[in-house]
């Protein structure tokens, strides 16, 4: 017998504005899958319901919040526990958010962030006597890699255009000719039949679709290991990944030495990067209100250690109620740049400082929604400008440790070449 549950006059606000459909129970990492659409009252063999929707132009995710009436004393919680484990600052038009609500107590139980076909990022609201905490669950589908190789010779066309013909995805097409652009004019050195190659490894996800095997491959998974260009005027250029830890400032290209193949630039304020909140307007997540972040959050456990992006001399070294803890350094070029809601501040004010010294431990100090780092820029002339328009990197060069780590994992490529049947790049 199915027991007849009807509404609260918000539950049904709730679902007419959202234009609610009832969900089947998931199965742990899928989209929900509409049955039928719900009438203000109607029957059903579960206390839960799914609001499911996704990402328009021009908005972000709390702008989809709203609509899916998550209440604005959660709202700045949830995101911030997702943000801690997801890339929100990417984010596309069309990726699914979704929340489950209980139909009794018209209480939302989760938020539900779908990333890919293969990730899931659930935000648990847990409600006890007198508290309400949230927590983050991730749902990861069985998927496995394969690796591809891609050879070829330059023809009239430009490399750029020539990977994207043979398949390879934009995204890793454009990573190839930014590594290697660092060595190379290609505008003067380039010539008919230089010959390059590139190895790929690419995450595999297999579906069933009408009883049969589907593969898919998540080209933002794509990583590219290995990359090679040689001719006429480039005797040969071999460029290597270097994967040092998940979001750490050390990921990228390097040569067999250790010479990093990014255009020289600031060094990063972390050692392991991970944006919480971009520069742009936002919702601030204190006061709820719509305001200019004149800056990038980035997430950073309270201690961790912080670092100048280059060299200058220590301008500020104080305290206020809105910035917490905060330092400001000018560097050679005019520009300052600012690191606040520290926890200790390691450097006085008129202090030398070099690239990459320690001048404090992140913090959440001041007008702050948790423990983060905020990194500003400011120009010359005293306006805020977006750090992310200036090129960062961890280092120069690889040295120690870390080199002996590249070292292995050159090591590994040649590995997947001789499993490939091909032989392996020259030393």
């Amino acid at each position: 017998m199915v027991k007849v549950r009807f509404f609260t006059v918000a539950l049904i606000a709730l679902l007419t504005a959202a234009g609610c459909k009832k969900e089947a129970p998931e199965v742990a990492g899928s989209a929900p899958v509409p049955v039928a659409e719900v009438p203000a009252a109607a029957a059903f063999k579960d206390t839960t319901v799914f609001l499911l929707d996704s990402i328009r132009k021009g908005e972000g995710p709390f702008n989809l919040m709203e609509r899916l009436r998550v209440d604005r004393q959660l709202r700045q919680r949830v995101l911030y526990a997702l943000a801690n484990e997801a890339d929100l600052t990417t984010l596309k038009v069309g990726e699914k958010f979704a929340a489950v609500y209980n139909m009794d107590t018209t209480r939302i139980l989760e938020f539900i962030y779908y990333e890919d076909l293969l990730t899931t990022h659930r935000i648990r609201i847990l409600r006890g006597a007198d508290s309400v905490t949230v927590d983050h669950v991730l749902d990861e589908k069985p998927s496995r890699v394969r690796h591809q190789l891609i050879r070829g010779a330059l023809n009239a066309g430009t490399l750029d255009a020539e990977l994207k013909d043979m398949g390879m995805p934009p995204r890793v097409a454009q990573l190839a000719m930014n590594v290697l652009e660092c060595k190379i004019s290609f505008r003067s050195d380039a010539r008919i039949g230089d010959k390059f190659e590139l190895l790929m490894e690419e995450t595999i996800y297999t579906d069933t679709v009408d009883g049969a095997a589907v593969e898919h491959v998540l080209n933002g998974r794509t990583q590219l290991l290995y990359v090679m260009y040689a001719g006429e005027r480039v005797k040969g250029l071999h460029a290597y990944k270097y994967f040092d830890g998940d979001k750490s400032s050390y990921n990228a290209h390097y040569t067999e030495e250790g010479e990093a193949l990014v255009f020289l630039g600031l060094r990063y304020p972390l050692d392991k990067i991970h944006v919480t909140s971009p520069y742009g307007m936002r919702r601030h997540p204190v006061t709820g209100q719509n305001a200019m972040h004149h800056g990038i959050d980035y997430r950073a456990a309270v201690g961790t250690p912080v670092y100048a992006v280059a060299e200058g001399r220590v301008t500020k070294s104080t305290f206020d109620e809105l910035s917490g803890h905060y330092i400001a350094v000018r560097h050679n070029d005019g520009y300052s740049s600012y690191y606040m809601h520290l926890s200790k501040k390691s450097v006085a004010v008129g202090a030398l400082v070099k690239a990459r010294q320690v001048i404090a431990l992140s913090g959440n100090t001041g007008r702050s929604g948790g423990p983060h780092l905020h990194f500003g820029f400011k120009q010359p002339n005293g306006t805020w400008m977006n750090p992310g328009s200036k090129r960062m990197i961890a280092t120069p060069k690889l040295s120690g440790d870390k080199l002996d780590k590249l070292g292995e994992q050159i090591a590994e490529i040649r590995r997947i070449y001789k499993e490939l049947d091909v032989p392996p790049p020259a030393s």
